[in-house]
């Protein structure tokens, strides 16, 4: 599976982020075969036709709709080249870590790193208008680099970022909160680190040195669900990533992500998704035919 890397010195000097529209990209190639980045993404289209396979879901792309995918995250794009228009940000973790001098702040945002509720999101024409904004401020800046213009970029990244925050909680009833408790940040850090080896509680307490009703509390109240349901929701990603972009058979699989033995990860996928590991793999191969 081809993996697209991040372009440090695209323009000459170092930069852990870029952002353009559509259609001042000579080099734009939405990849239908799955595919993966190192770096972070968020899509944002005003006029296009489509839709874009992302963790396991095949999402139809509409006005004002915004997608947001992770470092490795597996998805397909079937797009027409046709009259597209929007933009497309990315960047590497580092950045924002060293940008913001926050190294949890990529976790601060509720729409990376999120395998219970969808990562795209419809904006209003309002909404949208004032991402567009100051979308093109960035590329303006990035265009015309100056010796102030890191600083500029950054209050306008941050501003975007933070809004686009705050819409995707209220759209889902999530905390909008980026500043609160850095406990709920550091659980979704290192449930990223740790899903395949670590699948119990009691694991990443001792992990964050917390006890069980602490953690339930703080991640309850900022992510809207328990931690063990957010560990269930990370690792029934992770086996249907397995089951659709692998050669491995259930057991390779049950192997690789630490179950004791094949038969529990079956049954856990099961009461989760409703069906067996091997149904769901057929059904999947269907699709794509």
């Amino acid at each position: 599976m081809r993996t697209f890397l991040f372009e440090k010195e695209k323009y000459g000097f170092e930069l852990l982020m870029d952002l353009h529209t559509f259609e001042e990209n000579p080099n734009l190639d939405f990849e239908p075969a799955p595919h993966t980045t190192n770096f972070f993404e968020i899509l944002v289209f005003e006029k296009a036709h489509g839709y874009i396979e992302l963790n396991g879901h095949n999402i139809c792309i509409g006005a004002h709709n915004l997608f947001f995918t992770s470092p490795f995250q597996k998805k397909a794009c079937h797009i027409d080249l046709n009259g597209l228009k929007g933009f497309h940000l990315v960047f590497q973790n580092d950045f924002l870590a060293d940008f913001f001098n926050d190294k949890l702040f990529v976790y601060r945002l509720q729409y990376f790193y999120n395998s219970k509720h969808p990562q795209h999101l419809a904006l209003s024409a309002e909404e949208y208008e004032l991402i567009r904004f100051t979308f093109s401020e960035i590329i303006a800046e990035i265009k015309n680099f100056q010796s102030d213009s890191p600083h500029i970029i950054r209050s306008l990244l941050y501003f975007s970022l933070g809004k686009l925050n705050r819409i995707y909680s209220n759209r889902f009833g999530l905390s909008p909160e980026t500043q609160a408790n850095s406990l709920a940040y550091r659980f979704k850090e290192i449930l990223e680190q740790h899903i395949r080896e670590l699948h119990t509680v009691d694991e990443y307490c001792n992990l964050l040195q917390v006890s069980r009703h602490k953690l339930n509390k703080i991640v309850r109240a900022h992510f809207g669900s328990t931690s063990r349901e957010l560990i269930q929701y990370r690792l029934l990603q992770e086996i249907k990533m397995e089951l659709r972009y692998s050669d491995r058979n259930i057991s390779e699989i049950a192997d690789q992500l630490h179950f004791s033995e094949a038969n529990n990860l079956t049954r856990f996928f099961n009461r989760l998704e409703g069906i067996s590991p091997r149904k769901y793999r057929e059904t999947y191969q269907s699709d794509r035919k």
